[in-house]
């Protein structure tokens, strides 16, 4: 066989592979923990790892135990003493496939239940942190769900880190087991799962 015979060959297989989604960035459908997929609109509570931990995101103040102390943002909280509050995924209105949440595709997170602080409830990365002043669709307002080897996490694109091409969320590990969300570089990694029903149903 030539040389350059072989180099096609290789070539072929290479780019085979990519377009199967085997090499490079997948756009598979994101799966709920209920086995449904997730869909735009629709309201979702996010927990770390799977809900065994019993940590799930809240939106209060990080520093505050009175959930009524403003400002708010999300927070990962351990054995909340509060109800989780849920969120819903909205996609930009240029989005091809607005049916499903599919891996990659941007979007934005959004709170669905209204502010008694007069935030949007929109996540959005400001100072390396989550915060919620985000505005639908803005480019630091929007995020990308990935798959983990089990579980799901969140990037932030380029427009926060333009030298970087995504950086993961990650938590504070701050004490009282109420952790904030954090963009930074060298970034972990958030790994997390979407429950319709709080608490889940089995």
């Amino acid at each position: 066989m030539t040389t350059s015979r072989l180099i096609m060959i290789t070539f072929l297989v290479v780019l085979t592979t990519t377009s199967s989604g085997v090499i490079g960035e997948g756009n598979d459908v994101v799966y709920s923990a209920d086995a449904g997929p997730v869909l735009p609109n629709v309201t979702y509570y996010i927990s770390f790892m799977s809900s065994d931990y019993n940590m799930w995101i809240c939106r209060m103040n990080a520093r505050s135990t009175d959930p009524r102390t403003c400002p708010h943002q999300p927070v990962m909280f351990t054995r909340p003493t509060i109800t989780p509050t849920p969120v819903m995924f909205i996609l930009p209105s240029s989005t091809p496939d607005s049916t499903v949440i599919r891996e990659s595709t941007k979007l934005s997170i959004k709170f669905a239940n209204p502010s008694q602080c007069g935030e949007s409830g929109v996540w959005r990365v400001a100072n390396g942190e989550v915060v919620l002043n985000g505005v639908e669709s803005r480019e630091d307002s929007l995020f990308s769900i990935h798959m983990t080897d089990s579980y799901y996490k969140f990037t932030i694109g380029e427009s926060v880190y333009p030298d970087v091409y995504a950086t993961s969320i990650s938590l504070s590990n701050d004490r009282y087991g109420k952790d904030r969300l954090i963009a930074k570089q060298p970034s972990g990694e958030m790994e997390v799962l979407f429950y319709q029903n709080y608490p889940p149903e089995y």
